[in-house]
């Protein structure tokens, strides 16, 4: 049987360098994990995490409150009119009922047809954001900004999403809800630790880069 993985974290900052490239981010130590694997230091930081999702990992750019006023709802607007918080479910339904639309027919100018076929994109660009790389919860509310930049493709499509799922996946991974029912499980004495029930707790970001690792 290998023996138990222990781990380590050091309680520093993360702080990106925005003159360094995307795969080679350089940050400061708090961000990064450590794990004793059959007594050998193991090192989960943004740069393997980079290495593995090929996401653009340098510093997050300040957005002043003009460029955040800059930016439209035409999506909210469109396909979530009155409703006051929005689910990742609801982008997963408003994806399927956008591909169910025909685009076909005589009637219908060209101009419209590639508005449709240009929400679709945006539309499966913040389910992937919301429900794969963060991970989040098909009830959990989508985040009102995320939905606000998905409007503006180039600011979405440059904007660095893989400092700011590192950092949801790490925060989840150094969870509360992890920990504790880890120490609760180490303190129940053998004779009633029950082999059949599993222990379960929820990880949100990509932990997939993190196995991978």
């Amino acid at each position: 049987m290998p023996p138990p993985i222990q781990h380590q974290s050091a309680p520093m900052e993360l702080e990106i360098n925005p003159a360094a490239p995307p795969s080679q981010p350089e940050y400061n130590k708090k961000r990064e994990l450590w794990f004793l694997v059959e007594g050998k230091p193991a090192r989960f930081s943004i740069h393997e995490f980079a290495i593995v999702t090929g996401l653009v990992c340098t510093s997050k750019p300040f957005l002043a409150l003009e460029e955040r006023v800059k930016l439209k709802d035409h999506i909210q607007d469109e396909y979530f009119k009155g409703v006051t918080q929005i689910k990742v479910d609801d982008i997963q339904k408003a994806f399927w009922s956008l591909c169910d639309k025909e685009e076909g027919g005589k009637k219908k100018k060209a101009e419209k047809e590639k508005d449709l076929t240009t929400d679709r994109v945006k539309i499966a660009l913040l389910y992937f954001l919301e429900g794969v790389l963060l991970g989040a919860d098909p009830k959990r509310n989508v985040s009102t900004f995320h939905m606000s930049m998905v409007d503006d493709l180039d600011m979405f499509n440059s904007y660095p999403w893989g400092t700011v799922v590192y950092d949801t996946t790490v925060d989840s991974l150094r969870g509360k809800d992890m920990a504790e029912k880890y120490d609760e499980r180490l303190r129940k004495p053998p004779h009633k630790q029950l082999p059949d029930v599993k222990e379960t707790y929820t990880l949100y970001g990509f932990p997939f880069a993190f196995q991978i690792v």
